[in-house]
């Protein structure tokens, strides 16, 4: 399965729903259910539902990378149960910065939503030219105005 498509949003504005990563999120193994808010298109948060101090900006790849492909493995497939490709969502992890030009997003490891199960998982891309650091907002050359 490849998804190179904008996808569908997980939920409607403000709205939220849980969903569990079975082995939860690299760093954070011991945190198993997150919520899904969705904020201001394209930006959503992921906030753990066991510990609340905890929570991540996503980024919908797709708004901001047109050629952004992702190659989700058949055991991701197998484990998330993915039958639709159309319930699945794709979502990446923003670093905030309060200087705009020190925004990055990670987009070696997308995480993966099946919205038939309600199951996530951040995965790791192999053999890919993109970055853990790739910057949000693309750096203005000389000459650019504003």
């Amino acid at each position: 399965m490849s998804d190179s498509q904008p996808n569908p949003s997980i939920v409607s504005e403000h709205d939220e729903k849980v969903f569990t990563f079975a082995k939860g999120i690299p760093g954070f193994s011991e945190i198993t259910s997150y919520t899904y808010i969705q904020q201001i298109s394209p930006f959503s948060i992921l906030q753990s539902v066991e510990q609340s101090d905890i929570s991540f900006i996503l980024l919908d790849p797709f708004s901001y990378f047109q050629q952004y492909e992702v190659e989700i493995p058949e055991d991701v497939i197998d484990e998330l149960g993915i039958i639709n490709e159309e319930k699945v969502v794709v979502r990446n992890i923003v670093s905030w910065n309060k200087i705009p030009q020190h925004r990055t997003v990670n987009l070696v490891a997308p995480i993966i939503f099946n919205l038939d199960t309600m199951r996530a998982k951040q995965i790791i891309l192999q053999n890919t030219d993109y970055t853990i650091r790739h910057p949000l907002q693309p750096a203005k050359s000389e000459g650019d105005e504003g």
